[in-house]
């Protein structure tokens, strides 16, 4: 698990790395599931020794359209790789 910085992003470097960049999943765990606002994931690289990914929060159609915001500092995201390690 890792956790976003004050620009929503969040970097992993995998303990082994990877022959070639592996498949990655990645799921953010919701800071306040009380809020409408959704929040999803961006994989933004992913290379053989770390992957980085950003997490979203719409802003919700009554705040003026289906945009989104970087969530900021704290929200933790599950990340697995998949592939051949070297």
């Amino acid at each position: 698990m890792v956790t976003t910085a004050s620009d929503g992003r969040a970097t992993w470097t995998y303990v082994h790395a990877f022959v070639q960049a592996p498949v990655l999943s990645a799921l953010a765990v919701d800071p306040d599931p009380g809020d409408a606002r959704g929040i999803f994931v961006t994989i933004e690289q992913v290379t053989a020794t770390r992957a980085t990914v950003r997490v979203w929060q719409s802003t919700g159609v009554l705040l003026g359209g289906q945009t989104a915001v970087p969530v900021g500092s704290g929200v933790k995201v599950h990340v697995t790789a998949s592939g051949q390690p070297t």
